[in-house]
């Protein structure tokens, strides 16, 4: 028999450089959501399997959210939850720090305002890991997109076993 975790809702959430929005030059995009997966999503899906499925992904600028944190992830939490997440998976954000501290602040604020589990992943030496380790399941990554697959498969595993209310490590 299928167990209730078989089918998890994960909304996942990227920056404009990972939500194929290019570079630097749309670093100011607001947040904005799309059905399905996109860009590294596919990786999520593709581990993820059966278990569930990536319903949205919302993308947002790295310079607009490092500048209006507060109003940025307020108006990702207004984005997902229609989407009912079972878990929010953030990034991995590799070392791109802005983009680590906006994965770190999604998580923090989904948990916290939602009560919905999530997970992100970062190289040991981006700020957001030091400002977020308490209170964010963070997975450790390479410093660069090169270690992707390896980052995605340790956050889906994560991300599964907080939406089963099981034990982390």
């Amino acid at each position: 028999s299928q167990t209730v975790s078989a089918c998890l809702n994960v909304v996942h959430y990227l920056n404009q450089h990972f939500g194929g929005m290019s570079g630097e030059e749309k670093a100011d995009a607001e947040p904005q959501v799309k059905d399905g997966v996109v860009g590294p999503g596919k990786a999520i899906q593709s581990t993820l399997g059966d278990r569930g499925n990536v319903v949205a992904t919302i993308i947002c600028g790295d310079n607009y959210f490092a500048e209006r944190t507060e109003e940025a992830a307020e108006e990702v939490l207004r984005l997902l939850t229609p989407y009912h997440p079972d878990v929010v998976i953030a990034g991995p954000a590799f070392n791109a720090g802005r983009y680590g501290v906006a994965c770190g602040e999604i998580c923090k604020i989904v948990q916290n305002k939602l009560g919905i589990p999530a997970v992100t992943g970062m190289y040991e030496e981006n700020p957001g890991v030091e400002l977020y380790k308490k209170d964010v399941y963070i997975v450790k990554t390479a410093d660069s997109a090169i270690g992707m697959t390896q980052a995605i498969s340790s956050m889906v595993n994560i991300a599964c076993k907080l939406a089963a209310k099981e034990k982390i490590g």
